[in-house]
């Protein structure tokens, strides 16, 4: 049930953002976004509504409440014990002035504010209250991605006022960047009382912000190539956290934004661009991250954003899939807050003496998503960003904060401003393997990024530091325009552990699990899955999904050893003691989850594995095979040869007591939803084992949407047909074989998981 509280104009439920105010010049901007805002305040349903009217809230009717005053957060909790009662708290009103800012005018108000002349807030926005019930999960989901749509106008003015083009040695802002330190500090004092929260936590009613008249539509997908785009454009656009201590945050004694994803984000400029690398931050929220990269206002996202599956394939806001680098940073849910009700988070109780635990934590999130699965929602307050957590606990709104390891520390608390009895929790809820984002479509582009990570890990494990750049091995692959790229970025950040030490050390000590795989541990590592029952599109018309329903079997590359044969028929042999009898029964698995389960409708076609990729990328352009089973992963055949994209690795060789080569299967990069469907197939079996599910319980497994109705049992028909990766393994290598190296799961507590992808020999022989 959706109650409308109202119509446009400051009737009952709406929040009118007033236009025509005193023009604001630069040199105020910072004070008058804190200190005048409130002036700003939009009218809000009001605390006068009486218990009849709450009642029939609660019962389901319509129902017009009268027009009032802002409503203060103690006032609301005095609304908590009436039947049916809820509270609006007033959304923006810190940002009302930035908010007003349309498109067209926020580049005029920049330039304005160079000059330092005054900035004028023009058109006037509306935004309509709607009032549901906790119960009403489905609608209450709808509204909070439609929330991440309301915010993204305010945030994306709001950058596009203060997040400068640096240059190498980054240039002192001439605004307040929304993060700035200068500001914030004076935010959380003054605009403590104007939270946004859910008011699910006062009385079991959930309270959600639509701005009026939004197009909900798909946003246009961003046209041109990026790499070459941002070559010709001469700045990197990085979409960032906007105030992340140790992530992205304004130094308070240099006035310079800084942090590990603003080193990631120069890494991957300085790369592109040269030693004179430009590049630009702006701000994004969990809410409108996605829908800011698909509409092309950014190039990357690196904005402590987690690689799921649903992302992966059909994140809802954006309507569309993502590409995810390698992970950069591994974490993990966790608590912080006052000692006992950090306890009661941890014990995951909300009961009794822990009946009052209060967690903030932020929509659009994979915490959001894990909370909701643990706690009522009368125990969850929802913040807008990571700071306002803080500012929660602050303000007593919320007694335990949400994050992860590096997100609530003390050191991170006290630095906002918390000054209160202060304790960290001891478990981990979720996996939140953190990765830097870019738009489907564009594999050269995902490519180099992901590369560029990989040259930061390989300069750590080879001692490759910022001093010694110019050591690193030359690449061609990229074209010779970059033959300089890594020398290039390690020259401007360092490698991984130089930028870890820099930016997070003194927050958090590097976990185990961020350190660098030598081979002597797990690297299977299952992503989560995240919002799986969002409904995806079906099958692309003419791509490979569809190909093989039509045809009616899957055509698989087997990667063959130069002196070895097999029979003619593979569909029910398993071939053991060697790593393509794996290959084969990811073949197997491939072709249940497409075919409703079956095993044996499968062409295998054989490659000599010293044939090279030139063979491979021609059948599966050709679609002579739709999956390569085998295939060896590093830098040269994954740039070097156009066509190709390789899953993450199933098999890895040891050699030396090093991690060596790593196998993978390989498709073809025109069809991003045949690659995304085949690199989840390989983390269902890796999932099934680490959530102890078999053969016999495949139905323990998730129903997927993503795919569209007819594939919803894809992971459930991966595992009944070949089992979880022990399974697999076993029947393979013997179960009396032990398994040991990286080719074992890594699970608590977390081994090293970030291992370098070679580069390729020609490459390798270099360092």
């Amino acid at each position: 049930m959706v109650i409308d509280m109202g119509s446009r104009n400051n009737d009952v439920g709406t929040l009118g953002l007033q236009g025509g105010k005193e023009p604001i010049t630069s040199d105020e901007q910072g004070e008058a976004d804190a200190d005048s805002a409130p002036a700003a305040a939009v009218a809000i349903v009001s605390a006068d509504l009486d218990p009849t009217c709450m009642d029939a809230v609660a019962n389901g009717p319509d129902v017009a409440a009268p027009a009032g005053d802002d409503l203060a957060p103690s006032e609301a909790a005095s609304l908590s014990n009436v039947p049916g009662a809820f509270a609006v708290f007033p959304y923006g009103a810190l940002y009302a002035r930035e908010r007003q800012l349309e498109d067209e005018n926020a580049a005029a108000a920049v330039a304005a504010a160079e000059t330092n002349e005054a900035v004028v807030a023009p058109a006037v926005h509306e935004v309509e209250a709607y009032a549901v019930l906790n119960d009403e999960e489905d609608v209450i989901d709808e509204l909070q991605e439609q929330l991440g749509v309301a915010t993204q106008q305010l945030k994306e003015a709001r950058s596009q006022l203060s997040a400068p083009v640096v240059e190498g040695v980054p240039l002192p802002p001439d605004l307040p960047y929304e993060g700035d330190s200068r500001t914030k500090r004076k935010r959380v004092v003054i605009g403590a009382s104007l939270l946004l929260v859910s008011a699910a936590v006062l009385a079991g009613v959930s309270i959600y912000f639509i701005q009026s008249g939004k197009d909900s539509t798909k946003p246009p997908a961003a046209a041109a190539a990026a790499l070459g785009a941002v070559k010709e454009r001469g700045v990197l656009r990085c979409g960032v956290v906007p105030d992340g201590l140790g992530y992205s945050f304004i130094n308070e004694e240099t006035q310079v934004r800084e942090g590990f994803e603003i080193d990631l984000c120069k890494a991957i400029a300085a790369a592109l661009l040269g030693s004179s690398y430009r590049y630009e931050t702006i701000g994004v929220t969990p809410a409108n991250r996605f829908v800011t990269l698909a509409s092309g206002a950014v190039d990357l996202i690196v904005a402590s954003t987690t690689h799921t599956f649903e992302r992966d394939v059909h994140q809802a806001s954006a309507e569309m899939g993502f590409s995810f680098s390698s992970p950069y940073l591994y974490g993990g849910l966790t608590f912080g807050g006052v000692p006992e009700f950090v306890s009661c988070a941890d014990e995951l109780s909300a009961v009794g003496d822990c009946a009052g635990l209060l967690i903030c934590v932020i929509p659009g999130t994979t915490w959001m998503d894990k909370i909701k699965a643990l706690f009522p929602g009368s125990n969850i307050v929802a913040v807008e960003e990571q700071e306002t957590t803080i500012v929660g606990l602050i303000t007593g709104i919320c007694n335990v904060i949400a994050g992860e390891q590096v997100d609530v520390p003390e050191v991170t608390v006290r630095y906002y401003g918390y000054d209160g009895p202060y304790a960290m929790g001891k478990n981990t809820f979720s996996k939140e393997p953190l990765a830097i984002v870019t738009r489907d479509g564009d594999p050269e582009f995902a490519d180099f990024v992901n590369w560029v990570l990989q040259g930061l890990l390989h300069a750590e494990a080879r001692n490759i530091t910022m001093v010694t750049a110019d050591s690193f091995a030359k690449t061609g692959h990229f074209g010779d325009q970059f033959e300089n790229m890594f020398q290039d970025a390690l020259a401007a950040v360092g490698n991984y552990e130089e930028i870890y030490a820099r930016n997070l050390e003194y927050i958090m000590p590097r976990l185990k699990v961020n350190m660098i795989n030598t081979g002597d541990t797990g690297l299977l590592y299952s992503r989560p899955f995240g919002q799986v029952n969002t409904i995806g599109p079906r099958p692309v018309k003419g791509g490979v999904i569809e190909s093989i329903v039509e045809r009616g079997f899957l055509r698989c590359g087997i990667a063959l050893p130069d002196d070895q044969t097999f029979a003619q028929d593979l569909q029910a042999e398993v071939i053991t003691g060697r790593r393509v009898g794996l290959d084969i029964e990811f073949c197997r698995a491939l072709s249940a989850s497409v075919l409703n389960g079956k095993t044996d409708k499968i062409s295998f076609e054989t490659f000599p594995e010293s044939s090279g990729y030139n063979n491979i990328s021609l059948a599966l352009e050709n679609g002579d095979i739709d999956v390569y089973a085998g295939g060896e992963v590093n830098m040269h055949g994954d740039v070097q040869h156009p066509g190709l994209s390789f899953s993450e690795p199933y098999f890895y060789e040891v050699s030396n007591g090093t991690v060596g080569k790593a196998f993978s299967l390989a498709t073809s990069e025109d069809d991003a939803q045949w690659t995304d469907l085949v690199y989840w197939a390989i983390m269902a079996t890796v999932f099934a084992e680490e959530n102890g599910i078999i053969q016999t319980t495949s139905n323990e497994m998730p129903l997927v949407k993503l795919f569209g109705p007819d594939l919803e049992r894809i992971l459930r028909d991966v595992i009944i047909a070949v089992g979880n990766y022990g399974e697999m393994y076993g029947r393979v290598f013997d179960q009396n074989v032990t398994r040991v190296g990286p080719n074992l799961l890594n699970v608590l507590p977390f081994g090293p998981e970030h291992y370098p992808l070679p580069m390729g020999d020609h490459l390798a022989d270099e360092y």
